[in-house]
């Protein structure tokens, strides 16, 4: 930070050691009072500031410039290793963003989370970010039986990683508003400070926080939960995903997220996941026709993509035969 002092005039220099201003970020942070009383006038005090802005100032970027950023400085994306479901949402779930996952009970939630579980830990080449997996459980047992049946496909298929897929995924079980916002706000920050950890899992939500009877206290403990997440999501480059249940309003709106605006607003994406009547054989099997279908987003257009659920987990709908 010499630069910045032999910037100044020599009487500012002088006024500078008497106020004891080593550096341009000492300059900017002392209050203007403190410089008058060390015999700095007000042209003074704008002088020393202005050198010292002009130093610290962050030059300026364009569009095309930022376009043009490495990956890693903007964002990535957690492949669902899935061509219909990665065209639908344009590569994945995106990192530093809450994105939620809405739908009714046995639509399909669970296996599309389980399947990203396993491509987070993928390369970068693959569709994944090389990292691990934190699950916290507020409603059912985690299904590990399941994400073992799934793993052994991708250890197959991608035999020459070698990465231990069940190791890699950590698991929380909480049942408490309380308990999820200490272990959200503590013990997730000590985790990741020590575990490269890119994808942040709360199934669910609305399990913690339906049962509220203060609206607003409730609307405050999901903002802090937002925030907490938020925070490290940023901070890590991770992916993190909520999921939250439908209700029943009327006739007219049969599955409707629960929580309201309150937390809507949170979230950056929602993807609602439900069964369509349709169903196709697959290998001897007849499997439900699902449906992926982004409701909002301020980085993915509004689409829809249909997928199975099979032994090995989250496949495309084979076309149709001629």
């Amino acid at each position: 930070m010499e630069d910045f002092l032999e910037s100044l005039s020599p009487r500012i220099q002088e006024l500078a050691a008497k106020a004891y201003i080593n550096d341009a970020h000492q300059a900017i942070l002392t209050p203007q009072a403190h410089l008058l009383l060390k015999d700095f006038t007000e042209e003074d005090i704008h002088a020393l500031k202005t050198a010292a802005a002009k130093l610290l100032a962050k030059p300026t970027v364009t569009a095309s410039e930022l376009s043009n950023l490495p990956q890693s400085k903007r964002y990535s994306r957690v492949s669902f290793a899935c061509t219909a479901l990665d065209k639908c949402t344009r590569g994945g779930i995106l990192t530093r963003g809450i994105t939620e996952f809405c739908g009714s009970a046995s639509a399909g939630k669970t296996q599309l989370l389980l399947r990203l579980c396993l491509t987070v830990q993928l390369n970068d080449k693959l569709g994944g970010l090389s990292g691990g997996v934190a699950f916290i459980c507020t409603e059912n047992r985690f299904p590990s039986k399941r994400l073992f049946e799934m793993s052994k496909c991708f250890i197959k298929k991608f035999p020459a990683n070698e990465i231990n897929y069940m190791a890699n995924v950590h698991v929380e079980h909480l049942i408490e508003s309380d308990a999820l916002l200490k272990c959200v706000g503590e013990r997730l920050p000590a985790l990741m400070s020590s575990t490269c950890i890119k994808l942040i899992i709360i199934d669910s939500v609305a399990a913690v926080f339906r049962t509220y009877v203060d609206y607003v206290e409730r609307s405050r403990d999901m903002r802090r939960l937002a925030n907490h997440l938020l925070q490290l999501a940023y901070k890590y480059n991770s992916a993190v995903i909520c999921v939250n249940q439908v209700a029943t309003v009327d006739e007219k709106y049969p599955d409707v997220p629960c929580l309201g605006l309150s937390w809507a607003h949170l979230g950056r994406t929602r993807i609602r996941i439900s069964k369509i009547p349709k169903q196709i054989k697959l290998e001897g099997s007849l499997l439900t026709v699902r449906k992926l279908e982004v409701m909002y987003s301020p980085d993915t257009p509004n689409d829809f993509a249909e997928f199975l659920i099979t032994k090995d987990g989250v496949v495309d709908v084979p076309p149709p035969l001629k």
